[in-house]
């Protein structure tokens, strides 16, 4: 009789921590299918993807680690690490924009100059890289405004050096 108490005993105790050992494991699947559900963030100010598309393809900022790489599934979704910084590319930019909003004024542009205006960008106070290093969620909200969501300034060579160069008098491609 006491033999079959002590196996009745060792049996709940197994049971029991079975039982505990699978709620653990469905509490950490649950947390992870969670925290993968999460929309990625990237920098310190947690620009969400399409920012930080923005910045990369029509501000031309350098991204780090590199935009290109596959994301790290076990970061998700805290990129924080992840830094951007200007390039000459992207004061070129910022000074076509500038032209654009500012002195050449077309109604296509309306809405990005109107956006720069909510933020206090004026033709007395313009646009500069400095500004949207500082501002960079600001900064692509302006460009998501322009004419057609600023994707002309994905083609540097071809649509933004030729205007840089006609405004300075610089060909920044050389």
């Amino acid at each position: 009789m006491k033999k079959k108490h002590i196996i009745e005993i060792v049996i709940g105790i197994v049971l029991l921590i079975v039982a505990v050992k699978g709620v653990l494991i469905y509490h950490d699947y649950q947390s992870e299918k969670k925290r993968l559900a999460q929309a990625p963030y990237f920098t310190k100010d947690k620009l969400n993807e399409s920012e930080m598309i923005i910045l990369a393809a029509e501000y031309h900022v350098e991204v780090t680690p590199s935009w290109r790489e596959s994301l790290k599934k076990d970061d998700w979704p805290d990129y924080s690490y992840y830094t951007i910084e200007a390039t000459k590319d992207t004061e070129v930019v910022v000074t076509v924009m500038n032209y654009w909003m500012f002195d050449d004024r077309i109604e296509m542009d309306q809405a990005g100059w109107e956006k720069a205006e909510e933020y206090g960008i004026t033709t007395d106070n313009r646009l500069t890289v400095e500004w949207v290093m500082k501002n960079p969620r600001k900064a692509a909200e302006i460009m998501d405004s322009m004419a057609n969501n600023g994707d002309i300034f994905r083609y540097l060579k071809k649509r933004i050096y030729p205007v840089y160069e006609e405004i300075t008098g610089i060909n920044p491609g050389e």
